[in-house]
């Protein structure tokens, strides 16, 4: 009894998808669609479209190809610049955490070393002064601030 059900369905399905649609003009210049045909007097204009269901049919299938491939072809284009943005942003994240892990090292060392000790450039060692360190513990935290978000 099921299957009878089920199969009366899809029958009656499938006869609406295929039902005929009519275009006209009526008395007032309005453009009417409908399933049936229009009234003996009242169409200035009849037209029967011809709706099938498949997708693409007639002439045009070589000028709807070309442009299907056309917008295929762009379609491709935009993703592959939409990874290598998102390749870009991806290199430029983790040279920020670098940066970000190298800013808080030094804060930390400029932080917890009573004495910080520099080389000269000459081959010797200078103390940092509390005014140098204070700079750079001032500069560390501008880079922690820019690469750190």
């Amino acid at each position: 009894m099921r299957i009878f059900v089920f199969t009366a369905l899809i029958v009656l399905f499938s006869i609406t998808v295929n039902a005929q649609i009519y275009k006209w003009v009526d008395e007032s210049g309005k453009t009417q669609y409908t399933d049936v045909p229009p009234p003996p007097g009242v169409a200035k204009e009849g037209q029967r479209l011809n709706i099938k269901s498949s997708p693409i049919s007639g002439n045009n299938d070589s000028n709807q190809s070309r442009n299907l491939s056309e917008e295929r072809l762009e379609f491709d284009k935009r993703q592959q610049q939409k990874k290598e943005e998102d390749v870009k942003q991806q290199a430029k994240t983790e040279e920020n955490k670098k940066k970000c892990i190298d800013a808080q090292g030094q804060l930390r060392l400029y932080t917890d070393s009573p004495r910080l000790t520099v080389p000269d450039g000459a081959g010797g060692i200078v103390f940092v002064d509390d005014d140098a360190r204070l700079r750079k513990i001032a500069d560390a935290n501008k880079a922690i601030a820019t690469f750190c978000k």
